[in-house]
Formats: structure tokens, C-alpha cells, sequence
């Protein structure tokens, strides 16, 4: 990432250039030398051994110091090494130019010698049999792989003619282990030998160049500054300022920046790193690079390199998918611990490309990882599944927090405080959800502890965020007294160990009702007294009914005296 110009740097080397120097030298037999006042190394010399520059004090370097192997300069914090039309050199190390990248081309110039000869490619290893590593110079084109398998050698030769005109060498490979050129000769005149190493040969396209080790350290835990110099085959590592400005560093990457650097890099060219990258920022060191040129090609300007990738969730054993993480966008799954907590990357080797979340390709181009991290919980619930997506933080240590819904019982209301044993009552269960996501909650009623009988026996809502509902239910009691109605929301086993995050598990409770029974003493004699007149009534009835019956058939029969004259008169007379 690109940051705001910082002019610290510069001023700070113009303060200390400003302050008295004494003019002293470096160690050269080995020895370890602490410098506790301000000095400045003058003269060209050679250093061989160990310096230590205190704090408070600054090492100014103004001249050509060869480095021996092995040596180093320690800057502590506070102190200060300012190289300023100096240089810092370590000559002889191993080094190579790649050649096996795409459209790889080096030029040779050898001067105008003005004769015929041979020109001879020393490479790092033998290019394997019925390998494509085809060299070309002019109009003739050599497979390294037939050559150097017939020769027995790792070098290949042209004719060529030393007239001062560039000889440009091209490559065409389908060979992916790395292969590096490691000097070019020219050889005419009966055995004059002109040889160029790696480093010397500077006109290269899409072939950059490596150095294979450093030759001595630069560790600044205070300010390191290069201004207008060269330094050659050093391993430096920065902790607090490191400030490249105008200079030339050869084999001295990829420059290690701590997490507590920060790193100026202007008008300077970087070059021969001894990997993949130039400067190597650690988790949270910042960086200005301006108008520069590093090695190159495959070699990227910087990245940004996570020491691990670590995650907070608020989600126990929750569920991660992750996708297009790091430098190679990598996916995977994975689970978050009984805290919520995982690695998602360890701090290994084989994981680097995993941690890359930041680089500047070779062509200046800066680029960022674009990986998604997905944190669900509750796939198979009944309250459904609640899952976000983010980008994948680009820090060591980051964070996720997934949104939950919270809903709780705010009110339950009876329609009475009085009701009947062994019969039921209404009441209005309100419910809420105060989270962050709608949802569809279950909640269950509870008198002194155990299951309430309601109907429904369980409730369900689809509260969204910020709402409120009325549920209605009937509650059913089967013993007299005071009772309290509790209801509370019903989690799923999914949601067990976050349950307080989604619910008041407390609930609330109703006003008490006052539970009796019936008051059927003082209604039996009244019911008796109505059954006893309606029977009465019936009896009455009954009677008056069979006397009425009576009188009609006793109305309806003849007098005796009438039957009697009614017989005489049937008689016959008798005769005369």
C-alpha cells in the first residue's frame, strides 16, 4: 500500500550531517568496536569485524569500505548510520542472472577488440536431457540441454565477433527450476580471456539478478540511511527508519523491514535480490516507494508479509469458508475453537504465500489480496442459519464479529387474576428482538421451573430487527394457589454456547393469578330446588290430567232408573 511521502528521514540525515564527526576507521583484524560519539570513516579502507553504533550516536560513512565476510554493523536504538557518497562493498560473492523467465534476454559488450572469438555462458547447473533450453545469438540457436548432456559441462559457446556492438542472447525455455547465467567470456586472440560476472552484466530484460548469500550484516534497531551510495552483498534488516534515497544496492535484498519500520524508497534501484522480493514488510511496516526501479521481472518490488493469520469470532465452533486468501488465493475451510478463536495460517515456511497480503510486482504495479472470509453458525437450526462475509483482514491479528439477532420476553399479561382450577385463562405473550438480523424464535412457558400446560405448548415469531410481537395463549392449571407464569425463549443445540449472546435466558415472569375452585356447595340447593318444583309441576300435571280422564268417563255412563224403563218399554205385550 501506498503511503503519504514522509520527509522524516531527510531531515534527520540533514540534522546529522550537520553535527561534529571525528574521523576514525573501521575495525580490520575481527575485532568488535562500539561507537559512543559521532564519526565519520573517510578514507577507503576494508572492514573486517563487528560495530556496534550506540545510542545517541551516529556512524557517517563517506568513502569505499570493502566489506570482509562475516562483518557487521549493529545500529541500537537511538543511534544512527548515514552512508553519503559512500559505498558498503562485498565483492566475489555468488551470484546469477535468471535466464529461464519469459523472453529472457542478456547483452554482452566486451568492447571493440576488433578480432573473432568465442563466447563462452557459464550457467549454475546442467539443463536436463530432452529439456526445451533453446540460447540464441545471431542467427545460430544452441539447446542447452543437448549441448551440456554431449559436453559434460554447465557451459555453452558461440562464435562471435568482438567489434563493440552489443551481443544480444536471447532464451526460450519450457524449464521451470531456476537457472542462472553466472559469467560470460570472451575469449579471441589465442587465449585472451575477458570475463564479465553476473553483477558486471547490467543490460538484461525479464532476467534479473541474484545473489545466492550476502557477504555481512546490517542490523538498525535506530536510523539507517543510504544517500547517494552503493552498497553491495549486505543482509540488512530495519526496525525503525530505513530511509534509501539516490543509491545503488547490488545483492542486498530482499531488505527485511520489522513491523516497527518504516521504509523511504526514492531515485534508488534495487537489484540481484537473493529471492523473490526487494524489500520484505513485516505485518504493520509502512512504506514509500517513489520513482525507483527494483530488480524485477518475477522479482517483486515488496510485499507485505503476515507473521500469522489469526481470527476472533464471536462464534464457539463456528464455521469459516474461506476464499482466495493470500499471494496464491488459496480456499479452504475451517472451525473456530471453543472461544472463537483460530489460525487460519501458521507461521511456517511452506504457508508464505498464504501470508502475502500486499506486493509491488517488477512492473511497479502495486496489487492487494482480495480473499473473502465466510462465519456461519445454525445451518440445521429451527431458528435458521445467520452467516456474514468480509474481506479478509490484512493484519497478523483480526477480528469477526457475526450479527445476531437478541429476543426476549418483554410482557406476559393474563386477562384476569383470578381463575379456575382444572379450567384455562388467556393471556398475551409479547416478544422482541433487539438484534441485529431478523429471525424466527421459539420461546416455551414455565411455572416453578417445569412445562407449563399452554396452548400452543410452543410459541414461534418471526420478530424482525427492532420489532415486536403479541403472541396469544390459553393456560391450563390443575391445583389451587397463587401461580406465576415464566416464558422464555428455546434454544436449539446449535445455539447452545452462544445463547446469551441471542436471548435472555432468564425470561419474564407474569403477575401472579390466584388459582380456586369452583364454588359448587352454595349452587347444589338451588339446582334442587328447581329439580323439586319441575317435578312437582309434572306430578300436578300428571294427577290433574287423570282426574279430567275420570270425570269424562264417568259423564259418559247411564242412570239405573232410566235402564229400567228403557227395559219395559223393549218388552213386548203380551197377547190376548
Amino acid at each position: 500500500m501506498r503511503t503519504t511521502i514522509r520527509p522524516t528521514a531527510i531531515i534527520l540525515v540533514l540534522l546529522l550531517l550537520g553535527m561534529p564527526l571525528t574521523a576514525a576507521a573501521p575495525p580490520t583484524s575481527g575485532e568488535n568496536l562500539t561507537i559512543s560519539t559521532n564519526e565519520n570513516w573517510g578514507e577507503d579502507t576494508t572492514m573486517n569485524g563487528h560495530v556496534t553504533v550506540a545510542n545517541g550516536s551516529t556512524l557517517t560513512v563517506s568513502a569505499n569500505i570493502t566489506m570482509g565476510t562475516d562483518s557487521s554493523i549493529t545500529v541500537e536504538e537511538g543511534g544512527n548510520l548515514v552512508v553519503t557518497n559512500g559505498a558498503l562493498l562485498s565483492n566475489g560473492l555468488n551470484s546469477g542472472i535468471r535466464v529461464n523467465d519469459f523472453l529472457a534476454t542478456v547483452s554482452l559488450n566486451f568492447g571493440d577488440i576488433g578480432q573473432e572469438g568465442i563466447v563462452q555462458l557459464k550457467f549454475d547447473h546442467s539443463i536436463p536431457a530432452d529439456t526445451l533450453f533453446n540460447i540464441t545469438l545471431g542467427d545460430t540457436t544452441v539447446n542447452a540441454s543437448t549441448s551440456m548432456q554431449a559436453s559434460g559441462t554447465t557451459i555453452i559457446e558461440f562464435d562471435a565477433n568482438f567489434s563493440g556492438e552489443n551481443l544480444v542472447i536471447s532464451f526460450d525455455s519450457y524449464y521451470f527450476t531456476p537457472t542462472y547465467l553466472l559469467w560470460a567470456k570472451a575469449i579471441y586472440g589465442g587465449g585472451t580471456i575477458i570475463t564479465q560476472i553476473a553483477p558486471e552484466i547490467t543490460n538484461t530484460s525479464n532476467a534479473p539478478l541474484y545473489w545466492f548469500q550476502s557477504g555481512y550484516d546490517i542490523i538498525a534497531h535506530g536510523s539507517l540511511s543510504f544517500i547517494s551510495s552503493q552498497i553491495n552483498g549486505a543482509n540488512i534488516t530495519c526496525k525503525r527508519l530505513c530511509n534509501i534515497e539516490g543509491s545503488l544496492l547490488s545483492g542486498s535484498a530482499p531488505i527485511s523491514a520489522a513491523t516497527t519500520a518504516t521504509v523511504t524508497v526514492s531515485d534508488a534501484t534495487i537489484t540481484g535480490s537473493r529471492s523473490d522480493e526487494d524489500i520484505i514488510l513485516h505485518d504493520e511496516a509502512s512504506i514509500t516507494y517513489t520513482n525507483s526501479q527494483g530488480t524485477g521481472g518475477s522479482t517483486d518490488g515488496w510485499i507485505r508479509l503476515l507473521s500469522e493469520r489469526v481470527l476472533q469470532t464471536n462464534i464457539p465452533n463456528g464455521s469459516l469458508d474461506i476464499t482466495d486468501l493470500g499471494y496464491g488465493k488459496s480456499d479452504w475451510n475451517a472451525l473456530t475453537d471453543s472461544t472463537g478463536r483460530v489460525t487460519l495460517v501458521s507461521n511456517d515456511p511452506t504457508t508464505e504465500h498464504k501470508r502475502i497480503v500486499e506486493w509491488m510486482n517488477g512492473d511497479g504495479t502495486v496489487e492487494q489480496e482480495r480473499g473473502t472470509i465466510t462465519l456461519s453458525i445454525g445451518s440445521s437450526s429451527s431458528w435458521g442459519s445467520y452467516s456474514t462475509t468480509v474481506d479478509a483482514p490484512l493484519t497478523a491479528f483480526g477480528t469477526i464479529d457475526l450479527p445476531l439477532p437478541y429476543v426476549e420476553v418483554t410482557t406476559i399479561q393474563p386477562e384476569d387474576n383470578t381463575a379456575s382450577v382444572n379450567r384455562s385463562i388467556g393471556a398475551m405473550v409479547t416478544v422482541s428482538n433487539t438484534g441485529e438480523v431478523d429471525t424466527t424464535a421459539n420461546f416455551r412457558c414455565y411455572v416453578d421451573g417445569n412445562d407449563a400446560d399452554t396452548q400452543p405448548s410452543t410459541l414461534t415469531a418471526t420478530v424482525a430487527a427492532g420489532e415486536s410481537k403479541d403472541i396469544p395463549i390459553v393456560w391450563y392449571m390443575y391445583e389451587e394457589g397463587m401461580q406465576s407464569l415464566n416464558c422464555k425463549a428455546f434454544l436449539p443445540v446449535t445455539f447452545s454456547e452462544i445463547g446469551d449472546m441471542v436471548a435472555d435466558l432468564n425470561g419474564t415472569s407474569s403477575d401472579e393469578v390466584n388459582w380456586v375452585y369452583a364454588e359448587e356447595i352454595e349452587e347444589t340447593p338451588y339446582i334442587i330446588y328447581i329439580v323439586a318444583v319441575l317435578a312437582f309441576m309434572g306430578v300436578a300435571l300428571a294427577a290433574q290430567r287423570g282426574i279430567n280422564k275420570t270425570n269424562k268417563e264417568l259423564a259418559e255412563l247411564p242412570d239405573d232408573d232410566e235402564e229400567e224403563d228403557e227395559d219395559e218399554a223393549s218388552e213386548e205385550p203380551p197377547e190376548l
